[in-house]
């Protein structure tokens, strides 16, 4: 266990349910802050923060966070017995090594991983200075469980995790993706595409953390990460053509600098489904969000999309929301 040489302050910090996260900052005293919708600061004694919260859907919730440490601060997220039934991977990068504790030592690293339920104990050391940058995505349990789809059924899912992945370093591709991450809700909240960019990058993130756990192998080689990159490359394309018609996988494969069978290839692989199903979830969680609100028709959307049959628009928005393989929307 490394020693502590400087003061630490010791800030207890409650957990509470993902649905309840913005009205929680709102009431906390020492803060000030600036509310537009779910984007927030918080500025206290402690630190500087600014806060993006995002109900992403029924059983899925997201709350990223830029922290700008003010005090050599000791956070320890507490259990909390009385809420139950949800689980959170939270993916962290610093500018100063982070300090966690493990249930045995103190490790640091510029980056970490860990999964967490209400029923675990959270230790994390940050000197002044440090700026943090947090990415919590919170299931459901039921959801999360789902989405995994174990294959060994006699083994609980959750402890899985928790015996697996419960302390590890983040993947470079993780943090290129926790970078894009904040991009988006700093500068494209606006944007047209905007609630398919933001689907986009939680899906990646939470198809990374599965993976890593199904296979158990941690290690970051070459050409994983060389394809993995390729991959995240592929659908940034797909996003920047998401207002428009689908690119064709030709135009696909050229920007990526592949053929287009290691596309298809390589892209079912990472995704579990063609470019072509992924654009069009793409589009259809947008069409979702337009529709659920009431701002735009069928036949308005159909034609924004480039859809020349508003037909076609229906059979893939009904195959896509009728369906039992993962999309965005409904995680199933």
């Amino acid at each position: 266990m490394k020693t502590l040489p400087l003061k630490w302050q010791n800030i207890r910090l409650n957990r509470i349910a993902p649905y309840i996260y913005p009205r929680y900052f709102r009431l906390q005293p020492s803060y000030t802050e600036l509310v537009a919708g779910h984007h927030f600061y918080l500025d206290d004694k402690n630190c500087w923060c600014e806060v993006f919260y995002e109900k992403i859907s029924d059983g899925f919730w997201m709350l990223a966070m830029e922290i700008r440490i003010k005090h050599n601060n000791h956070y320890i997220l507490e259990t909390k017995k009385g809420l139950r039934g949800y689980s959170s991977v939270n993916i962290l990068s610093s500018s100063k090594k982070i300090g966690y504790f493990d249930g045995r030592d103190i490790d640091w690293a510029n980056n970490y991983v860990f999964f967490s339920s209400p029923g675990t104990t959270s230790e994390i050391y940050l000197e002044k200075g440090t700026t943090l940058r947090c990415c919590k995505l919170i299931f459901a349990n039921n959801y999360l469980e789902r989405l995994a789809n174990p294959s060994d059924d006699s083994d609980n899912i959750f402890s899985k995790f928790t015996r697996t992945l419960s302390h590890r370093s983040a993947i470079r591709a993780e943090l290129f993706l926790q970078d894009r991450l904040f991009a988006i809700l700093r500068f494209e909240r606006k944007s047209y595409h905007y609630r398919a960019s933001l689907f986009s990058m939680l899906f990646e993130l939470t198809a990374f953390f599965l993976k890593l756990s199904i296979s158990q192998n941690h290690s970051d080689n070459t050409s994983t990460e060389k394809n993995a990159y390729i991959m995240l490359k592929a659908t940034k394309i797909l996003e920047q053509h998401f207002p428009h018609k689908f690119p064709g996988v030709v135009a696909l494969a050229d920007g990526c600098g592949i053929s287009v069978s290691k596309l298809k290839r390589d892209f079912k692989k990472a995704h579990g489904m063609t470019p072509l199903k992924y654009f069009r979830n793409l589009q259809m969680n947008y069409v979702s969000g337009m529709l659920s609100g009431s701002e735009k028709t069928v036949k308005q959307l159909s034609a924004e999309l480039g859809f020349k049959k508003s037909s076609t628009f229906s059979a893939w928005y009904n195959k896509i929301n009728d369906n039992n393989e993962l999309n965005y929307d409904t995680g199933v």
